[in-house]
Parts: structure tokens; sequence; C-alpha cells
């Protein structure tokens, strides 16, 4: 088996684990979001997953990023930050760390927050002023909220083109909040998994000070599945 896994092609892909911190300081302690999918899509039909998906190096690891976070302000010891060096532990390095244009530790945080915008509406961020206390503050996943914003529109547009989600952070005047996202585990599925499915999943972690409202409930019927659920764990 080890063999035949060996010979499978498998596709890099990010999921989030977005937990929240309750409010009431009692057990369980955190909330989870997960989603229901629906029972015609290709992978997991009818599961309740994880926000993420395919890392696409065309949109995730163009130079187009590199330009728009120096043209930011975005500092290259703040991306630095998001690179494991570390030679003395258990990861799958070549995955991580090789890029076309930049490391992957960076393309699949990109991955990250674009498909969780994608198929749940959150868009985590920094502006100007949240980067500058990237140092000195706590990293949580913070949500853009503006009454303005057209979150249904933009999520038919990153959906529609991966490229898109550039777009929307030029649009928007921020970064995608990449220091927000923690590397917590690595999950290859069976070599037996249909072509679809063959997911090399990188999972990032996400703490919310505060769990999400309700109202991106409306963005979540247009997509590819049907309830949003909190677990308590």
């Amino acid at each position: 088996m080890e063999d035949k896994c060996s010979q499978v092609l498998y596709r890099p892909s990010a999921t989030v684990i977005i937990a929240a911190d309750k409010q009431i300081k009692a057990y369980p302690n955190f909330e989870i979001l997960l989603f229901e999918r629906t029972t015609n899509t290709a992978y997991a039909p009818g599961h309740c997953v994880f926000p993420g998906g395919t890392f696409e190096e065309a949109s995730d690891e163009c130079q187009e990023w590199i330009d728009y976070f120096k043209e930011y302000g975005v500092t290259s010891n703040q991306l630095d930050r998001l690179i494991v060096k570390e030679t003395n532990i258990k990861r799958a390095s070549p995955l991580l760390t090789s890029g076309k244009n930049f490391p992957r530790d960076i393309s699949l945080r990109i991955t990250a927050c674009r498909e969780t915008f994608e198929e749940v509406g959150i868009l985590f961020f920094r502006n100007h002023e949240t980067l500058k206390r990237l140092n000195s503050a706590p990293t949580f996943g913070e949500n853009f909220e503006d009454v303005n914003f057209d979150r249904v529109g933009w999520q038919f547009a990153v959906h529609n083109d991966a490229k898109q989600f550039l777009n929307l952070c030029r649009r928007l005047h921020i970064v995608p909040d990449l220091w927000c996202l923690y590397e917590w585990s690595l999950w290859r599925s069976p070599f037996t998994a249909k072509k679809s499915g063959k997911l090399l999943q990188n999972f990032w972690r996400c703490t919310k000070s505060e769990k999400y409202g309700c109202r991106h409930l409306k963005c979540m019927n247009l997509y590819s599945f049907l309830n949003l659920k909190i677990y308590r764990t």
C-alpha cells in the first residue's frame, strides 16, 4: 500500500479550522465552524466539512501577490514569520517550503484565505493599522465588515476566477491575514479516492475572539453547501 500511495499524484490544498472562544467561560469552551455540502458536489458530498479547497498556482503563487504586499507595506520580516525553518520536526517540507515565486508556506495561506471567503463568506484581513500591530498584538482572525461590501457578488467572482481574490484585496485596500493562520496538521486522502478527491491537505487553525454572526447565512445557500453548523468542543 505504501508503494501505491507514493505513486499517486496528490493536489495541494488548504483547509481552515475556525475556532471561536465562547463568551461564557464554561466547558465546552470553543465553537468550531463547519458547513454541510450538498449531495451533488464532487468531493465529500453530503458531509459536514471545514472550509477550504485546492491550491491554484496561477492565482495563489503569482508574482503579483509579492508586488502587492510590497506596495501595501508588508515587510520581508513579516513575510518571513510565515515560513517554518525548523529542520528537526516531521513535516512535508517539499509541500510547504518550495514554490514558484515564493515559499509554499505563504501561498497555501493565500489559498486558505481565498477558499474560506469563497465558501463561507469570511474574509480574514489586515489593513495598514492592524498590520503595524502585527508584532505586538495577538493574531486573531478578523472578518472584513462593511455595509457596502457586495460579499455575495465577490464570492461568485472568486469562485469563477481565483485571480479575483487579489483584485478584491486591491479594491478593499487590505491584505489577507496570513498571520492569523497556524499550521495544525497534514492529511492525505486514501489512494483509492477518485481523482477529484486525491488531496494533500494542509490544515490551518484560526482562533477568533468572537464567533461570526448569522448574517453570513444569506451567503451560504448560494454555493455548494446547505447549512452552516457550529460545533462545540
